[in-house]
């Protein structure tokens, strides 16, 4: 069975991603690589044991995709992956959808960013209304946005989009808002 990641469990296993990270990358700096690679193998060996994730930490904004269906392939293995039902695993990829097309969204288009916002609210609804309480879906809709900026160029666009929709507002469907 896989364990499930908490809110807080994923922000350690984010912070955990990035002092190591870090310590590549001091280590690379001066030191031999010897070190770096013995870093790399802990990092590579805690994926494979699942203690962390196995998530794409390339340079590209967009991740990999290769069935195009708007969610990376490491966050839709990591929602296949979680001890939910068939229900709430589909209103998680709607969930990681919406948050995807907050990295790949045009910042100077004020529609599309509208676009997208309502599709997060659309989200977050359908999640809601998916598992038996907020705090259920909350822990992995907390997850799913850690993951989802996983990377320094992934979080600096997150925080672009955010900062594009400062003060916008959306307002809460009263319908069913699940997407299959």
């Amino acid at each position: 069975m896989t364990p499930q990641i908490t809110f807080w469990g994923a922000a350690r296993l984010v912070r955990t991603a990035t002092y190591a990270a870090l310590l590549v990358a001091l280590t690379a700096c001066g030191k031999s690589n010897a070190d770096s690679s013995v870093l790399k193998y802990q990092i590579a060996t805690l994926e494979s044991n699942g203690t962390l994730p196995k998530l794409d930490r390339s340079s590209d904004v967009a991740g990999i995709d290769t069935n195009g269906n708007d969610v990376r392939d490491d966050i839709e293995a990591w929602i296949d992956a979680q001890p939910v039902t068939d229900m709430q695993k589909t209103a998680l990829m709607q969930n990681a959808r919406a948050l995807q097309h907050t990295l790949t969204v045009d910042l100077t288009d004020q529609a599309a960013l509208g676009s997208v916002g309502a599709e997060i609210v659309a989200a977050i609804h359908c999640g809601v209304s998916r598992f038996s309480t907020f705090a259920d879906f909350y822990k992995y809709s907390q997850n799913l946005e850690a993951i989802t900026a996983n990377t320094k160029n992934r979080a600096v666009r997150y925080i672009q989009y955010n900062n594009a929709r400062s003060g916008a507002v959306n307002s809460t469907p009263d319908y069913d808002t699940c997407t299959p």
